[in-house]
Parts: structure tokens; C-alpha cells; sequence
């Protein structure tokens, strides 16, 4: 079963980020704890870490803007 990759909620007012840079490519491995992404506030860049380990599939665009919960991935 495939784990969600979605937009995580950072702070209180925060409710869109801009996803910045994907580490890893479509199908790479991937293990729980690496950073697989960075996103970006009005106010920070954060770092997110994997949940799970597996093989990453992104499907969130680098550049856009998305909402706290969105679904930019998986990780199988």
C-alpha cells in the first residue's frame, strides 16, 4: 500500500506553500528520515522528511503553490 505524500501544516497561518525542489526523482529509493522535498512560506523554507521508506513517485510540480493537505506523491 502506497503512503501519502501530502503538504504539511506548518504553524498556524500558514495555509499554501510553494513547493520548492524534489531530492529524489520518480522511482528512486528512498529511506524513512531522508528529506525528499523543501517548501516554502511567506516566512521559511522547511525541509520535509520521508515517513515511510520505498520508492518514490512525485507528482507535485516544483513551483506551484498548494494547500496544507494536498496530495503531491506517494511513496510505495
Amino acid at each position: 500500500m502506497a503512503n501519502e505524500i501530502r503538504i504539511p501544516k506548518l504553524g498556524m497561518s500558514a495555509t499554501t506553500m510553494t513547493l520548492v525542489e524534489w531530492m529524489f526523482g520518480d522511482g528512486e529509493a528512498v529511506e524513512k528520515g531522508e528529506i525528499i522535498y523543501t517548501v516554502e512560506t511567506d516566512k521559511s523554507t522547511t525541509e520535509i522528511e520521508a515517513q515511510s521508506s520505498g520508492t518514490i513517485h512525485p507528482t507535485g510540480e516544483e513551483g506551484s503553490v498548494y494547500k496544507v493537505g494536498d496530495l503531491i506523491g506517494t511513496i510505495a
